[in-house]
């Protein structure tokens, strides 16, 4: 296999000839391993600086709101500011991401805003049933090769047998 060069080297080089097995040990060799970090971050980038947060604009822009909030006792008006933050919810996540609203009504297309968050399962089945919603799991659907599989029987039985 002869690969070519986008340019000649400083030999002269224009091309490497390979058989496929010598390129394919090539390539696995460039391939690192899972859960392997390839970037390597130092000096005031690396994680464990403490000089850190000077450098990132955020975390400037986040501080200097916060000292401000503390000093004036005024909150936030800002949403762009406030979602700065580390910890910016799910909601603005998705809006931010895939420009889905999940927060806006679907009949009135007002605000909608959490109440509860109910996790457990005796709880979901009691929220439910007040909704009025079906609280047992759906049936799943047969998949294709169970479909296509009844089909060819239902195809190849006699005719007398329908």
């Amino acid at each position: 296999m002869r690969l070519s060069l986008k340019r000649a080297f400083a030999d002269g080089t224009v091309a490497v000839d390979m058989d496929p097995l010598s390129l394919l040990c090539r390539l696995a060799a460039s391939v690192p391993p899972p859960r392997f970090h390839t970037v390597k971050y130092a000096g005031v980038l690396a994680s464990a600086s403490r000089p850190r947060w000077r450098a990132s604009a955020s975390d400037r822009a986040l501080r200097s709101q916060k000292s401000l909030r503390r000093r004036t006792k005024t909150p936030l008006r800002n949403a762009s500011v406030a979602a700065i933050g580390r910890s910016t919810n799910r909601a603005e996540l998705l809006r931010r991401t895939f420009a889905i609203d999940v927060l806006e009504c679907p009949t009135c297309k007002g605000r909608m805003k959490l109440v509860a968050m109910v996790t457990e399962p005796r709880n979901i089945a009691r929220f439910l049933s007040a909704l009025g919603e079906p609280t047992d799991v759906p049936a799943r659907s047969p998949s294709a090769d169970a479909a296509a599989a009844v089909l060819e029987e239902h195809r190849c039985a006699p005719q007398g047998a329908r």
